[in-house]
């Protein structure tokens, strides 16, 4: 279980093994928070997860990552960060937004899949959550599950095999040829992965709902269960809970609107208020988009014939999680003493400790508001499915970007929508509805080009909620990412500290003399004493193409006054010479 406050140790889930890095990286997710995008990276580069981290260490690791990352969320569910950074631009290439698999229902899974390689050997891992790539703050669950390559197929992965082949086909802008690729290569590698089974789990069987052609049917039947979900509805307890001694685990709101008939045959809890919690939202059932409290974990416990059966994943207690939803449960089978319900709710269970018993009647009506928001939200992953187009032009002092779509946007009269750049935040175009979208942001600097769009409703009741969408953009100009690169190492420190992580060393192998400076001071001197010299000879024999990345940042900030004041005392000169004895080496070795 993931306490609220717990980023550090779920990022500590994602961190490679001991002498191994990161090859390769798939993630689904309901709601996608940018920012939160960001932090992954830290951990796949094995840098330290502070509460503010680096920029420059944050930029690196992005980069470093940026096509070996996949990342794929439901269209109109990307939240509008409250002040966008340079650094989001590094996560354009692995952001892939999904289309709905059907009308009414949701992309809904939050797993990652991943292989690790050293110099000798791979290793693989699943994380299976309830939580989604996103600042929230809520109970949740996750499932890590380490394993390693075999040579025949197994038939328990062909679902997860299936999920990542199809992500591609399911994705609102189709991917470069070179990505697909590399995902049906990884869904071969899934196939053939050995999982090393947790303490006290007999089997194990992957479930993926909602997916064309894959007829995963999880069994519920048993008789007991424990139920442990933010949302449920008497079609959904019905469907994962048939017996008479149900727990069920849930929001206050969800509870009272079961029908009578439902509510006297569970046993209800709630979260206690003595957890500090607040209750949960959740936008894949009704409510909406902001950041989640309280409690969001999915968990079922099913007992039958002295076995115990824990399905733990995305899916919610309702119709729709079962019913037409894109959702993902692992299922872990052992004995009823070691997994059952009482391992979770006997009285010295620490789960038990964050419950307390809530008399339900059931029959209470649906909230109005949140029909009200659940409307707002589908209307907007409508207009965030659609293809957006952002043509960049030249134009007096830089360039103009102009924001298309594929198709007229449709909303009803007495409705706001309008677009902005997230790089321009405050200068939003207003649309009309059934026309087409119309947006121009003019002048823009070539940094401040970006695919990212926010767009934004409001409904005849003052309702507002918005999202991000990623527009196809044309007219790409050659060096925007060096543009945004250089914006953001704009003193010698961060140019040296830059330096090093490229290089490969961590932050916290940078000598301070290295720099010339003593902490924000000092006057950025560089000699051949210092380091740098010797760090970056090496770099010459080891890594060619990080100085051919390093060149480009060099030859940026050498075209001004101000980037030249960034560059060390001594280091131009000295860079001609490596660039120079770069360019003599054997073809063979610059490419090796």
């Amino acid at each position: 279980m993931l306490a609220p406050d717990s980023r550090a140790v779920l990022l500590e889930q994602l961190r490679p093994p001991l002498g191994y890095r990161l090859d390769r990286a798939v993630a689904t997710t309901f709601t996608l928070d940018l920012t939160a995008a960001l932090i992954p990276p830290l951990a796949f580069a094995a840098f330290e997860v502070r509460s503010t981290p680096d920029p420059v260490a944050v930029m690196e690791a992005v980069r470093s990552c940026t096509d070996r990352v996949d990342v794929f969320c439901q269209a109109g569910q990307i939240t509008v960060p409250q002040r966008a950074s340079d650094l989001m631009a590094f996560l354009e290439p692995m952001v892939h937004e999904v289309r709905r698999p059907r009308p009414g229902y949701l992309f809904h899974p939050k797993l990652w899949l991943l292989r690790y390689v050293s110099d000798t050997d791979t290793a693989y891992r699943l994380l299976c959550l309830s939580r989604n790539l996103t600042n929230d703050h809520s109970w949740d669950a996750v499932l890590r599950l380490d394993g390693e390559r075999t040579n025949r197929p197994a038939a328990l992965n062909r679902p997860l095999a299936d999920l990542v082949r199809a992500l591609p086909t399911m994705a609102r802008s189709p991917l470069p040829a070179e990505r697909r690729q590399r995902l049906a290569d990884f869904a071969e590698d899934i196939r053939r992965i050995e999982w090393e089974r947790p303490n006290d789990v007999r089997e194990i069987a992957f479930h993926v709902l909602g997916l064309a052609g894959n007829r995963s049917n999880p069994d519920f039947s048993g008789y007991r269960h424990l139920v442990v979900a933010p949302f449920c509805n008497d079609q959904g307890l019905d469907r994962v809970a048939p017996s008479n001694d149900v727990t069920v685990v849930s929001r206050v709101e969800d509870l009272d609107r079961l029908a009578p008939s439902t509510a006297s045959r569970i046993d209800a809890h709630v979260v206690s208020a003595l957890a500090g919690l607040e209750e949960s939202t959740d936008p894949a059932d009704g409510s909406e988009l902001s950041v989640l409290s309280g409690l969001h974990a999915k968990l079922y416990v099913v007992e039958r014939s002295r076995r115990a059966h824990v399905f733990l994943g995305s899916a919610n207690a309702t119709d729709a999680a079962f019913g037409g939803n894109v959702e993902v449960l692992v299922e872990l089978v052992g004995g009823a003493t070691k997994l059952g319900v009482e391992t979770f709710l006997g009285e010295d269970a620490p789960f038990a400790q964050l419950l307390e018993e809530y008399a339900v009647a059931g029959g209470e009506p649906p909230d109005p508001q949140d029909e009200a928001l659940w409307a707002l939200e589908n209307l907007v992953r409508d207009l965030a499915e659609i293809g957006y187009a952002a043509t960049v032009e030249p134009a007096d002092g830089g360039h103009r970007l102009s924001v298309t779509s594929d198709r007229p946007l449709a909303f009803p009269d007495g409705y706001q929508v309008s677009l902005e750049l997230l790089t321009r935040p405050g200068q939003a175009c207003r649309q009309e509805p059934m026309n087409h979208s119309q947006a121009v942001f003019e002048p823009i600097t070539t940094a401040d080009i970006t695919p990212f769009v926010a767009l934004h409703v409001e409904s005849p009741q003052g309702l507002r909620r918005g999202t991000v969408i990623r527009a196809v953009l044309v007219g790409d100009p050659a060096g925007r990412l060096d543009e945004v690169l250089a914006r953001q190492v704009d003193s010698t420190e961060k140019f040296l500290r830059f330096l090093a992580l490229l290089l490969g060393l961590s932050q916290a192998a940078v000598p301070l003399e290295l720099a010339g400076v003593e902490g924000a001071g000092g006057d950025g001197r560089f000699s051949t004493g210092s380091g740098i010299f010797e760090m970056v000879v090496r770099a010459l024999a080891d890594q060619p193409q990080a100085l051919a990345d390093l060149d480009r940042l060099v030859a940026r900030l050498r075209s001004s006054e101000a980037g030249r004041d960034v560059l060390p005392e001594g280091f131009e000169q000295l860079w001609d010479v490596i660039v120079a004895a770069h360019r003599r080496l054997p073809k063979t070795k610059v490419d090796r």
